[in-house]
């Protein structure tokens, strides 16, 4: 996490923040690291977001993709010095919808948004052989918001941070880097 801080502020320094903004009828693309709450473990993302051209009072709505990839495992116990658990792994691919509220000078494009999802999920049980446990069932559709912000270091770049709630027992805290396409 300090390596990813790090590449962060390199790019800021390295960067000219002239004219960044969220502008209508741009698209929008970037990979994010997050933070999974339960568990502690890492989400690996992609999103995609298209500024729409309609007018919404003081604010654009943006509309895009949105791309998600955890795994887990849990040790539950020990049978004969051999632990056994179950391990986790979702995919999670779905559509999000944000309002970006327009504040001062454009640099900073905080949101607020929701997000409809498939999450393609598998549970399986890992320990000792000659078990046949079932494994219980997970994924499902999933709907949850979100609120984030960007920061613009140059015209066609920018620094994000998200935190996401919603059905599923998810909740997460990602930070990542969009490009202007």
């Amino acid at each position: 996490m300090k390596k990813l801080l790090a590449v962060f502020i390199l790019i800021a320094a390295l960067c000219n923040p002239m004219d960044a903004q969220f502008v209508k009828n741009e698209n929008y693309i970037g990979p994010s690291l997050g933070l999974y709450f339960y568990g502690s473990t890492p989400i690996f993302g992609l999103n995609f977001e298209h500024a729409m051209d309609t007018d919404l009072g003081d604010g654009i709505l943006g509309i895009g993709g949105i791309f998600r990839y955890w795994s887990w495992s849990t040790d539950e116990g020990y049978y004969y010095d051999q632990s056994w658990g179950w391990t986790y792994t979702d995919i999670m691919i779905g559509v999000q919808g944000n309002y970006h509220f327009k504040v001062g000078d454009g640099k900073l494009d905080p949101w607020a948004g929701l997000t409809l999802a498939y999450d393609a999920a598998s549970v399986k049980y890992k320990g000792p052989s000659g078990f046949n446990y079932s494994s219980p069932t997970s994924g499902g559709l999933f709907l949850g918001a979100n609120a984030g912000a960007r920061y613009w270091f140059s015209k066609s770049m920018s620094v994000v941070a998200r935190i996401g709630l919603g059905t599923l027992s998810y909740s997460a805290l990602d930070i990542g880097i969009d490009f202007r396409l």
